[in-house]
């Protein structure tokens, strides 16, 4: 299996056959470019991404100020409290 390349360097094509590979093919026969890259796996992590922070601060908690009491779906203090 023959596949074509391009060098970023040097913006030449050439093709290499797959069925042969070997270490001296991962440079560019016309600048000795190193073209193949050891691939990377990405790691897993958790990111939030909001707005600049000195424009939109909602998403920074402040601990100056009390927080109010978060109430579960099975609170009474809802509704039920203003009927009266």
């Amino acid at each position: 299996m023959e596949m074509t390349f391009a060098c970023k360097k040097c913006k030449k094509c050439f093709r290499k056959d797959m069925d042969e590979f070997e270490d001296s093919d991962e440079y560019c026969p016309h600048c000795d470019n190193h073209f193949v890259l050891e691939a990377m796996e990405p790691k897993a992590r958790l990111e939030v991404e909001g707005e600049d922070v000195r424009k939109d601060a909602r998403m920074i908690k402040d601990e100056r100020v009390k927080q109010k009491e978060l109430l579960t779906a099975w609170d009474d203090e809802g509704e039920a409290a203003r009927l009266g």
